[in-house]
């Protein structure tokens, strides 16, 4: 049992994976075609996401003794289980690469403006690399302690900045554009709802006292009021036109947090680096993973550095041309994996009904 993962470590790893790319990617993405009404999306995506939830949980029940890979195996001819998850390898490292990509700009823009981004990279690449080295119980178990820890500071934000809400910051109410509402839940879908298919990973046995259900849809729902919340106290306090002027609007609504007449921000970022942090790391060890398994290597450790090694060059390839890629990281990624994904998921779903049927 010690070698299970608890029902709280898993919320604490959907919760984590849930919100990590609302700084800087998609809250600004959504400022842009929802504008004062972006708040809506997260409360619209909740259907889409339910859906999505019940999907990946078909997935994570069937042969609950197998991941994803396996699975993958067991329902098509290698060929086609290669391919799955090989593709499904790409939609994620695309993923991976644009949230690490994230992290690396905000800690170089707000905290280090002097350092290397390729710095701050192989720092945090190499503290994900021990973390994921030491498999997925040790990844949940860091994600649970950083949870309480992320919980706190965001009710010390909330608590402190509820007062700042101004109601006439929304006005047009509820006016919405069909085209820009599809556009901000195609980004809402891409990267707070499809990192829960990387759960599929973790076979259902391997959860103690599993409970897929509940627990996560309770963590996905309390993700979505968190980041609602994030959403209605920035925009209420900027208005909207004025958040857009800022790259990272939600640190900079940290600098109205006090604490005996002290600005804390540097403390209150926090939440937002361990939002980044956790996702990288199960997305490194989801990867890996399913090369581990294409290539049919035992020792793990390679793939990990094979991945972050990967997505270090790639980000400093992109951290050059930042300004002509914005709109190709924002727009098309989220096309990309929605459209594959969500493909590959009813494919699979598919097979599993066929499989069962079959006996």
């Amino acid at each position: 049992m010690k070698n299970k993962i608890s029902n709280l470590e898993l919320s604490s790893i959907i919760y984590f994976i849930t919100r990590s790319f609302l700084i800087g990617v998609t809250f600004n993405s959504l400022l842009k075609v929802m504008k004062q009404n972006s708040w809506l999306t997260p409360l619209f995506s909740i259907p889409i996401g339910i859906l999505f939830i019940l999907c990946t949980i078909y997935i994570i029940n069937y042969e609950q003794d197998l991941d994803i890979n396996q699975k993958l195996d067991k329902l098509f001819n290698k060929n086609i289980s290669s391919f799955f998850i090989i593709i499904i390898s790409i939609i994620f490292l695309l993923s991976c690469t644009l949230n690490f990509l994230n992290l690396c700009n905000f800690i170089q823009s707000q905290f280090l403006i002097k350092t290397p981004i390729y710095m701050i990279a192989i720092i945090f690449s190499l503290t994900a690399i021990y973390v994921v080295s030491k498999g997925i119980n040790t990844i949940s178990r860091t994600s649970n302690i950083l949870f309480y820890i992320s919980i706190i500071v965001l009710i010390i934000i909330l608590l402190n900045l509820f007062t700042n809400i101004n109601i006439s910051n929304f006005k047009p109410f509820f006016y919405l554009n069909i085209n820009d509402s599809i556009k901000g839940l195609n980004t809402f879908y891409a990267f707070h709802i499809c990192p829960i298919f990387l759960l599929t990973i973790i076979p259902k046995d391997k959860i103690k006292n599993a409970n897929f259900k509940k627990t996560i849809f309770f963590s996905y729902i309390i993700s979505i009021i968190t980041i609602l919340l994030t959403l209605i106290i920035t925009i209420s306090t900027f208005g909207y036109k004025v958040t857009m002027l800022y790259e990272y609007p939600i640190f900079q609504i940290l600098k109205h947090v006090t604490s005996f007449g002290s600005s804390i921000e540097g403390i209150l970022v926090m939440q937002i680096i361990f939002d980044f942090f956790i996702c990288h790391a199960l997305l490194v060890y989801f990867i890996s993973s399913n090369f581990k398994y294409l290539t049919n290597t035992k020792n793990n450790n390679i793939w990990y550095i094979i991945i972050s090694t990967i997505i270090i060059a790639i980000t400093l390839f992109f951290s050059r041309y930042s300004i002509y890629l914005d709109k190709f990281l924002k727009l098309i990624i989220p096309l990309i994996i929605t459209t594959l994904l969500t493909i590959i998921i009813i494919i699979i779903c598919i097979k599993i009904k066929m499989s069962k049927n079959s006996f």
